[in-house]
């Protein structure tokens, strides 16, 4: 796998929660990200409002890197983190993998630490959907999914060990390729963290 196009998004584990806190909250929690740059490696540019569109994108906070969205997709919202631009210090698929599921683990930390939505916002690692937004170098089928599945199991057994793992692939020449991965005891955010910033450059 070539691409550098991954996206992960991690879901709420209360859908009312974040809800609640739609529209105004996540604009003002992501214009202050902005204002002090609270993302590591990040430059924080701009903020989008789409949560009053159905199963949408929802609040987007736009870096050059990557854009990270409190998503609604599917009518279930999560933190969506989609990565744009090339790792500069990642060069194989084990270390791009490893670099996004670090970036998105930590945007999840930072939300649900966040004192404005007072700690009621917590992200379940139970299950992940993982797409690439590139269709020339992973088109959506078995071909792709073979090549890709043992850089992914590799990540995953760092990030999930002592846990059962299922991973399902779509296939779609109409969708992106994606794969759901569920477990069967996860860690929280924190951990998962912990486990993937610590783990080997491959």
């Amino acid at each position: 796998m070539q691409s550098h196009k991954f996206s992960l998004k991690y879901f709420a584990e209360d859908a009312g929660n974040v809800n609640a806190f739609a529209g105004n909250t996540f604009l003002h929690v992501f214009h202050s990200w902005i204002q002090r740059q609270a993302v590591p490696d990040h430059l924080l540019i701009d903020v989008a409002d789409y949560h009053h569109v159905p199963d949408g994108p929802g609040t987007v906070l736009v870096s050059h890197e990557a854009n990270l969205h409190l998503d609604h997709t599917e009518g279930r919202p999560g933190l969506l983190y989609v990565r744009k631009q090339p790792y500069a210090d990642a060069e194989g698929p084990r270390d791009r993998l490893r670099a996004t599921f670090r970036a998105a683990l930590a945007a999840c930390q930072l939300m649900e630490q966040e004192p404005s939505v007072e700690g009621r916002i917590r992200f379940s690692t139970g299950e992940i959907v993982l797409r690439v937004h590139d269709r020339l170098l992973a088109p959506n089928t078995p071909a792709t999914f073979d090549e890709f599945k043992p850089d992914l199991e590799a990540v995953l057994s760092e990030l999930y060990f002592g846990s059962d793992l299922a991973i399902e692939h779509r296939p779609s020449p109409e969708k992106l390729f994606e794969v759901r991965i569920k477990a069967t005891q996860p860690p929280p955010v924190g951990e998962l963290l912990h486990r993937i910033s610590a783990a080997p450059v491959a």
